[in-house]
């Protein structure tokens, strides 16, 4: 079973690969950034492998145990999650203004 978990407007999808190129290890990781400092912050004990594109609009783990998926915020912060171990795509919430006719990242 494929497991999709939704943190505010970070979404975290399992996915059956990763890109093939190296990703960079880290046991502290940011996957959902936050203008007023309160990040979705991935942590766990052993390292994990982080991909991220150029354009940082994709964004590629993969957890070899699991990790805690934290929001970094005093008050009104989203539950702490635990994330099983395996391979995930992380998606961001996006909004559409009918005024403007733009389509932007949502943030906490």
């Amino acid at each position: 079973m494929r497991h999709s978990i939704r943190h505010g407007e970070v979404l975290l999808q399992e996915v059956e690969s990763v890109p093939k190129r190296k990703g960079k290890e880290f046991k502290s990781f940011i996957v959902g950034h936050s203008e007023t400092g309160h990040h979705h912050v991935l942590e766990a004990e052993k390292e994990f492998k982080v991909w991220t594109a150029k354009d940082k609009q994709e964004l590629y783990l993969e957890l070899f145990e699991p990790a805690k998926l934290v929001h970094q915020k005093q008050i009104d912060a989203h539950k702490t999650l635990t994330v099983p171990k395996g391979k995930y795509k992380v998606t961001y919430k996006k909004e559409y203004n009918p005024w403007s006719k733009v389509t932007q990242r949502v943030f906490d």
